[in-house]
């Protein structure tokens, strides 16, 4: 999807949607979460484009390595809670994984519980986080850059009190 290209519905547009419903909208609250949702969806998706042209990952892939390379090896159960994915979406990433001319990842049994697999970072996952982390950085901080730090600290603030924390 493109959505630098995606246009929002105007504030007349959601006003007059109230008025069709009889209900009582709160126009700027309404403009402020689609143009949220909106601003999100375009970020992830230039970030992780730019993610999957230059080291060929995924957003998923990359976050699978991201927590491996953070937290350490893990079982699979373990790695779907940090993601917050299902452990099935998890073993159907690790098997395809797994089978990369390079893999970036391992798998060995774990000693300590014989039924579960033990998933780890191996040298060439290593090797593409520590290079593809300081651009995916750099990808994510130009999008705040037309903001001055001030801005970006009460924006910050102002995610938070919507995220209640």
């Amino acid at each position: 999807m493109n959505y630098n290209s995606r246009k929002l519905p105007s504030r007349e547009t959601l006003a007059r949607a109230q008025r069709l419903n009889d209900d009582i909208v709160d126009v700027s609250g309404v403009d402020l979460v689609l143009s949220l949702i909106t601003t999100a969806d375009l970020i992830r998706s230039n970030i992780y484009a730019q993610l999957a042209k230059d080291y060929d990952v995924s957003e998923g892939k990359f976050a699978l390595l991201m927590s491996l390379f953070s937290e350490g090896e893990t079982c699979a159960g373990d790695l779907a809670l940090r993601l917050g994915v299902t452990a099935a979406t998890v073993s159907v990433m690790v098997k395809r994984m797994l089978v990369a001319k390079e893999p970036l990842i391992s798998m060995s049994k774990n000693d300590e519980d014989g039924r579960s697999r033990l998933i780890a970072l191996t040298p060439a996952g290593v090797h593409l986080i520590q290079n593809a982390l300081p651009n995916h950085l750099k990808s994510i901080r130009a999008f705040a850059q037309v903001l001055n730090r001030q801005e970006q600290e009460s924006l910050i603030l102002m995610l938070r009190k919507l995220l209640r924390k």
